[in-house]
């Protein structure tokens, strides 16, 4: 096979691959602008703007940061924004360049206050690099299997315990699929990979269950306010 041919092959299938890549991204793009009018949710194509507003995994990692199928949005009363969110990480080995995207879903929900930084993950998921990264280590429970399951960090040890109270622990060993962090008043979760809509409904119950079981006192001690009255 000469040389002409070979790269004339490599075209092709280079072609072929960027052509089912961009299928795929207009099927996404319709099946999320359908579900965004079904819920009531606006619809972005982009807004690669959103990368930037947010610390912590997965954001402010790697270059070429990407934010799409954007849904914005009310959800049980409470403001909450989801999206496609990539970057990219780049290697080099015996001079040549590999590029890799990472992908993940990520779903906000808007706190009726700020309050200390928190983050809970599943063992094994970022938890080591994050903690390294924030420069403080893991919470500890009196549930050993709470403990096997999640690392929790936190910048105030006496929040942590305070929002992980045993029946937070019971509800995210039952359904704690994804990694989610109070950032001020935002409380994000994310997990690796493209989400479906379905799968975006499905955090989004998750974060109300987190919101929702953080106990009256924390909001007042924390944030002066009580969420329960209007």
């Amino acid at each position: 096979m000469t040389i002409v041919v070979v790269i004339a092959v490599g075209l092709l299938i280079g072609g072929g691959v960027a052509y089912v890549n961009y299928l795929n991204a207009k099927k996404r793009r319709e099946a999320f602008a359908a579900f965004a009018a079904r819920q009531g949710f606006s619809y972005q194509p982009e807004n690669h703007a959103l990368a930037g507003q947010w610390a912590g995994t997965p954001f402010q990692a790697g270059d070429h940061r990407r934010v799409r199928n954007v849904l914005t949005g009310a959800h049980q009363g409470r403001q909450v924004v989801a999206f496609d969110y990539s970057y990219q990480t780049h290697t080099t080995h015996k001079g040549r360049r590999t590029t890799t995207t990472h992908k993940f879903g990520v779903v906000v929900m808007q706190l009726p206050a700020a309050l200390p930084r928190l983050e809970v993950t599943q063992e094994g998921l970022f938890g080591g690099a994050v903690a390294n990264a924030l420069g403080f280590g893991d919470l500890h429970f009196e549930s050993e299997q709470f403990n096997r399951s999640f690392h929790v960090l936190a910048e105030d040890e006496r929040f942590g315990h305070a929002v992980i109270h045993p029946q937070m622990m019971e509800m995210l060993l039952a359904r704690g699929e994804i990694g989610w962090r109070i950032e001020g008043n935002s409380l994000i979760g994310w997990d690796a990979g493209p989400h479906s809509p379905g799968e975006v409904m499905n955090r989004l119950a998750l974060l109300d269950l987190v919101t929702d079981n953080i106990p009256p006192y924390v909001w007042r001690d924390y944030a002066g306010i009580d969420p329960r009255v209007n």
